[in-house]
């Protein structure tokens, strides 16, 4: 007797955009929760007699984990799916958040910021991707630009909440409310995040599907200018709203930048995924990296001018907002799905070593010359340097056969499927 398949299961259904939907609530709660940190720098600083550096140091080694971890949980959720994962995550979010703000010195809030909030994050960010992934075929493209929206989505929406949160009830009273609200949200994405159709892979597979990638120079030209990237990208999130309050700019006024970034990435990770679909995925990810070096520019002339510093803040939202919704589609097409979570782990630690480095570089120099123009010239550096690094992938999305590490690559492009297929021969 036949077994009745389950409509519910298969790739592109509802269940599917369930899953893509918790993807996009769980981001949008957790970043915007996370870039409000840049609101609360000023009230650290004054409290604990900080520098820049001290306090960019938090953020960098929180941004650090949580991309780092992806080694550990993208084998996990192929494996295991998300679903246990994000309850871990829920605990480890929920309590950083609230024991930071018991915290009495600057060194013990790094510690239970970091820890907390870093491996809470770390806990879903790679699993939710390779979910949302596993659960589409035709429309992957979009169904993980709507996962990843949700990162600019709280960025826009929930970022001048925390915001008022911060500056009404101080940055102590609001991590406390936000840590309570973090286990809520997380227990509910867990609940949604439904075990895609695809059969678990077992560890093995996602260590060969590691080996195999980083023997591939494509791999390489994806990591190292995401890196080059992240050196610059995870500075604004720290500096932009200080910047501005020190030209002069109101706090609520500086706070709408991030919201403008945030604006960007909305657009960058939507539009960008959305016009993926006919003009292919890896020219659209080199475009996000020629955007940023030009954004950062128009930073360095835009001094005090507060409508040059939203046209910087939007450019680079959609820069790296797209980038971060093409990325995984990229990942998926050119490595395959077998053993997902464990390449995505790995080439997400690269974002990870630049979060740590640049910002507090950055801060080092601030708090040394006393001006932002060497950090933000650095950042045009480096961005133009990721531009170098990525350029050649565009030729490699245009559907022409490349050689790669001397095996030919064909990419095909359709309007139809979501994601270019890749071929070895």
């Amino acid at each position: 007797m036949s077994r009745t398949r389950n409509p519910t299961k298969n790739p592109d259904s509802a269940r599917g955009w369930i899953v893509a939907s918790a993807g996009c609530l769980i981001n949008a709660w957790t970043f915007g929760i996370f870039y409000s940190f840049a609101t609360a720098v000023g009230q650290m600083v004054e409290e604990f007699d900080a520098s820049l550096s001290g306090v960019a140091a938090l953020m960098s080694v929180t941004t650090f984990l949580f991309f780092a971890l992806g080694i550990i949980t993208g084998p996990l959720a192929d494996k295991f799916g998300a679903r246990r994962l994000i309850t871990i995550g829920a605990l480890f979010m929920g309590g950083g958040l609230w024991f930071t703000a018991q915290t009495q010195s600057l060194l013990v809030g790094t510690i239970t910021y970091s820890l907390g909030v870093g491996l809470g994050i770390g806990s879903y960010l790679v699993p939710m991707s390779v979910a949302t992934g596993a659960w589409f075929i035709k429309h992957r493209t979009l169904a993980l630009g709507l996962n990843t929206a949700g990162i600019g989505l709280g960025t826009l929406l929930l970022v001048p909440v925390c915001e008022r949160l911060i500056t009404s009830q101080g940055w102590r009273s609001a991590f406390e409310i936000m840590g309570i609200g973090s286990i809520a949200i997380y227990f509910v994405v867990a609940l949604l995040s439904f075990r895609p159709p695809t059969p678990p892979s077992p560890v093995s597979a996602s260590i060969s599907a590691v080996k195999s990638a980083v023997k591939r120079l494509v791999f390489w030209r994806l990591y190292f200018s995401g890196l080059s990237m992240s050196l610059a990208l995870f500075v604004p999130f720290v500096f932009l709203v200080q910047y501005a309050k020190e030209q002069g700019i109101s706090s609520s006024t500086a706070a709408f930048l991030i919201t403008s970034l945030g604006l960007g990435s909305v657009l960058g990770r939507l539009g960008l995924g959305i016009l993926g679909l006919r003009v292919g995925v890896l020219p659209l990810v080199v475009l996000c990296f020629c955007v940023q070096p030009v954004a950062y520019t128009i930073w360095l002339l835009a001094g005090g001018n507060y409508i040059l510093l939203l046209a910087f803040a939007a450019l680079l939202g959609v820069g790296y907002g797209g980038y971060v919704a093409l990325s995984p589609v990229a990942a998926a097409g050119i490595f395959g799905l077998q053993g997902l979570g464990g390449v995505l782990g790995v080439l997400y630690t690269s974002a990870g070593i630049g979060a740590l480095i640049g910002p507090i570089a950055a801060g080092a120099v601030i708090d040394a010359t006393g001006s932002y123009s060497i950090a933000i010239i650095a950042s045009i550096i480096v961005s133009a340097l990721a531009v170098g690094i990525a350029l050649p992938l565009w030729k490699i999305g245009n559907g022409n056969v490349q050689t790669i590490d001397k095996k030919p690559l064909t990419v095909v492009t359709d309007a139809q499927p979501s994601v270019f297929s890749v071929t070895y021969k």
